[in-house]
């Protein structure tokens, strides 16, 4: 069966002023997490700082020139080229050329050797459990919940690792209240004043933000220009190729016209966890408690993306890139992930896509997170 995306809602954003005591649906449910701790598994340090080189060689490998060979050998010289060479040899996925240059559409995840810190594994679980259906959308189940449709840009910033992270965070805040408080998370301050999360806009590490939203809290934030909330995102699109934005200061004031203080507006996460790296054990999770944080291996094929079940297909490496999976499905007989970008409402399937599920395509199930809210 195949998914249609709902209308992507751009630009509204509902403040929560303070942490006020709401009515969780986890107090009618009976949960427990199991988690499971080795010496893996350390609180995060500043390790960042023996990291210092990593800096320029992942800037300079991000967008070069070479995004157009297709990883065959062969170099073809313009996007629409490189889209055809994808659809002559894709079976499950179309690609298409992008309303932007290529060098827009940003990563944002450390790779593999600088993921050094990953939180425990550990699940939840409830005491009366339903039946997993077949095909499965989050925007469905919790309609009441206006963040499902919103579709995040993180403009010229690689920042997927807390855009995305922000964004489920802001969904589970919804479903755990049963629609009562809407808060919407954003990604400035985990930028600015998170520093054992990552480079700022030179990417971060998923598990890293979800701790910092346990132990210090998060504040509210609105889309660029928005002016709404405590801090609004700070970064449009790149103006010219080779734009790089810098992270900014960390200002633990919210912005004029704010009323609510800095320390009063942060909200806080109760648990998080990384997900079992297991196909059903992720769709309990995402069926039963709300959207998830997936980080998957990113190709130049990928930006190319317009509809279908994406598979790698063409292309190098780029880095790691960090989504959000709010749901499941199959078609035309490929099992899928529904997942939403942080790109924009104008790419793919109104900035939302669907993934192969089920083989750790690209290792999106090893890397998946997830957290309770806290309720005062």
């Amino acid at each position: 069966m195949a998914f249609v995306p709902s209308l992507a809602i751009i630009g509204l954003v509902l403040c929560l002023h303070g942490a006020q005591a709401v009515g969780s649906a986890e107090n009618n449910l009976g949960l427990k997490l199991f988690v499971q701790s080795s010496g893996e598994h350390q609180q995060p340090q500043n390790y960042y700082q023996n990291f210092a080189p990593y800096r320029p060689r992942f800037a300079e490998a991000k967008y070069a020139p070479e995004q157009f060979r297709t990883g065959y050998g062969n170099v073809v010289t313009s996007q629409a080229a490189f889209v055809q060479a994808i659809n002559n040899r894709s079976t499950t996925w179309k690609a298409a050329v992008n309303p932007k240059r290529n060098d827009q559409y940003r990563a944002g995840v450390l790779s593999d050797e600088s993921m050094k810190f990953q939180l425990p594994q550990g699940f939840v679980l409830k005491l009366h459990e339903d039946p997993l259906p077949a095909s499965f959308d989050a925007r469905q189940k919790w309609s009441y919940c206006p963040s499902m449709n919103m579709v995040r840009s993180q403009g010229c910033c690689d920042s997927s690792f807390a855009v995305a992270a922000v964004s489920t965070m802001t969904d589970r805040w919804c479903v755990h209240s049963e629609g009562k408080a809407q808060f919407n998370f954003g990604a400035y301050d985990v930028l600015s004043c998170c520093h054992r999360c990552g480079f700022g806009c030179d990417g971060g590490v998923p598990s890293a933000v979800w701790n910092y939203w346990v132990e210090s809290g998060i504040t509210s934030g609105g889309p660029f220009g928005s002016n709404e909330c405590c801090q609004s995102y700070p970064f449009d699109v790149c103006k010219k190729a080779g734009d790089a934005a810098e992270a900014p200061r960390c200002l633990r004031v919210c912005q004029p016209g704010y009323n609510v203080t800095y320390a009063e507006d942060k909200h806080y996460g109760r648990v998080a966890y990384m997900v079992p790296k297991d196909e059903e054990r992720i769709m309990y999770e995402v069926f039963n408690f709300g959207p998830a944080q997936a980080t998957f291996t990113m190709y130049t094929d990928f930006v190319q993306y317009h509809s279908g079940v994406y598979r790698h297909t063409l292309g190098l490496r780029v880095g790691m890139h960090s989504v959000k999976v709010m749901g499941w499905g199959e078609e035309n007989n490929v099992k899928f992930w529904l997942c939403a970008n942080s790109w924009g409402a104008q790419w793919g399937e109104g900035g939302f896509f669907k993934i192969v599920r089920g083989e750790d395509h690209l290792g999106f199930e090893s890397n998946v997170v997830a957290g309770l809210p806290f309720f005062r």
